[in-house]
């Protein structure tokens, strides 16, 4: 596979430092970020081919990350993997579906992750969806399986 620059959000230090790892192993260039106003600035230094990011975090939270994204490069936003426990909340389920873009639940099995993370980067770019409304998020815990 091709060498691929990828950003890794999430603020759980052990799975972010995993996934940076694998995806290292796999020949990736990796970066990391705490949350998602951290991936946003680094996001606004380098162009990344994929983000792989939790859909919930404290401060900026992976669907408004998703949204910076796609208003800073429009024409070719980078692909966005997104992880949580949270997938199956309906708001996230909503976005989810909105967005088209896969989620990985956790925990998830880093083999998946890996074959998730592959076909991504293989398929070809579908052009970009129109920019999403703002929607308010819920929280608590639920279960869904991995969506693509």
């Amino acid at each position: 596979m091709a060498r691929h620059l990828i950003l890794v959000v999430d603020d759980e230090d052990n799975l972010r430092d995993v996934l940076v790892e694998v995806l290292k192993r796999d020949g990736h260039e990796v970066d990391s970020a705490v949350d998602g106003a951290e991936g946003l600035r680094r996001a606004e230094e380098r162009r990344y081919d994929l983000v792989v990011t939790d859909l919930r975090m404290p401060g900026l939270e992976g669907p408004a990350l998703y949204r910076a994204l796609r208003e800073r490069y429009p024409d070719r936003p980078p692909r966005v993997i997104f992880m949580s426990a949270n997938t199956g909340i309906d708001e996230y389920a909503s976005f989810l579906a909105e967005t088209g873009e896969p989620a990985l639940e956790k925990p998830f099995n880093l083999t998946d992750m890996r074959q998730v993370v592959l076909q991504v980067l293989t398929q070809v770019r579908r052009p970009p969806r129109l920019p999403l409304p703002p929607s308010p998020l819920a929280s608590g815990p639920a279960h869904v399986p991995v969506r693509r």
